[in-house]
């Protein structure tokens, strides 16, 4: 009799398990598809026109904006006929798929040009991160992006904020990519210098009375160098995620009259704490919550210069644009 009641009492368990794994289904993320395609193109992000790498016509890239436990599928086509590609994805852990980690000719072997290769993985944690070429000097380029991962529908982060921004911190050369690498291969060795100028979002402003013979190539009055502009609403508070992907340069970045909070460093949360001038170097991440509670009746300077050493790279420069006022 024992032996039965404790045959049926497994069974019941066994029963009630099963119930719980049929009715209480598991959450699953989305699955997020970009198509992209690679290819140079004249740009002139600080005023001066030179080759730079976009995609789909842009650069910095565009944006891969998931949730946390979402599979990211990108189909990259190489059209830049004479170069290699390959995709790093800074940040992701890439468990499970070390494969599509993108770092060319230890993980993968690099894209060739005409071929289209699909990059399929799950950004497992949010946080802020980055994107950008793994092959030669193209992220220096211009072919590279952000990625924010924010929490599940129904979770929220330690911290509050009304809205969610992100810039990328870069430098920028004048001088080809295939010049400087040359003159670093070469013997004698030749420095790269310093760079021309520092971009935020892509975007900046060459002093073109500087230049000589090549001051043709220089236009401030293309609208493509004008200051990238963060629009805010007064009194509202915005987690904005800042990513440095220099070559070179060490940055402090900094908004006119607002302090910063920092509260994210490279994917993950920090005990928060206030700063006036966010120190950063490449390939690092933070995400600072900032409050606009300053005069909206004007609009304030953004900025981002060269730290650790003499420079005369022009210092970027962008627009925190109170609603309505308009740059």
């Amino acid at each position: 009799m024992v032996v039965f009641l404790g045959s049926n009492l497994m069974k019941f368990l066994a029963y009630c398990i099963l119930v719980c794994f049929v009715t209480v289904p598991l959450v699953e993320g989305r699955v997020r598809h970009y198509k992209w395609e690679v290819k140079y193109e004249f740009k002139s992000p600080d005023c001066y026109k030179k080759l730079a790498i976009s995609i789909n016509g842009r650069s910095p890239g565009p944006s891969i904006i998931a949730q946390q436990g979402d599979t990211i599928i990108v189909e990259f086509k190489n059209s830049l006929l004479t170069e290699n590609v390959a995709i790093h994805w800074h940040g992701i852990r890439q468990i499970g798929t070390p494969w599509f980690d993108g770092t060319e000719g230890v993980t993968q072997c690099p894209v060739l040009p005409g071929d289209t290769f699909v990059y399929k993985f799950v950004v497992d944690r949010p946080g802020t991160y980055l994107y950008h070429a793994h092959y030669g000097m193209q992220r220096e380029a211009g072919l590279y992006g952000s990625i924010r991962v924010s929490l599940p529908d129904g979770e929220s982060e330690p911290f509050s904020y009304d809205y969610d921004r992100s810039i990328i911190l870069s430098d920028w050369y004048h001088t080809s990519t295939y010049e400087q690498a040359a003159g670093l291969s070469s013997i004698p060795f030749v420095w790269v210098g310093e760079p021309h100028s520092i971009l935020i979002q892509g975007k900046g402003r060459f002093n073109c009375s500087t230049l000589g013979i090549e001051a043709g190539l220089c236009n401030t009055t293309n609208p493509e160098c004008t200051p990238y502009a963060l629009t805010v609403i007064p009194r509202k508070t915005y987690q904005l995620r800042i990513g440095s992907l220099t070559s070179l340069s060490a940055l402090s970045f900094e908004i006119e009259g607002h302090n910063m909070t920092v509260v994210e460093a490279d994917g993950h949360y920090v005990e928060p704490f206030v700063v006036q001038n966010l120190f950063i170097y490449s390939g690092e991440t933070y995400s600072v919550l900032i409050t606009a509670n300053q005069d909206p009746s004007r609009n304030y300077w953004a900025s981002a210069k060269v730290v650790s050493r003499n420079s005369n790279t022009s210092n970027g420069l962008a627009i925190f644009n109170y609603y309505p006022n308009h740059p």
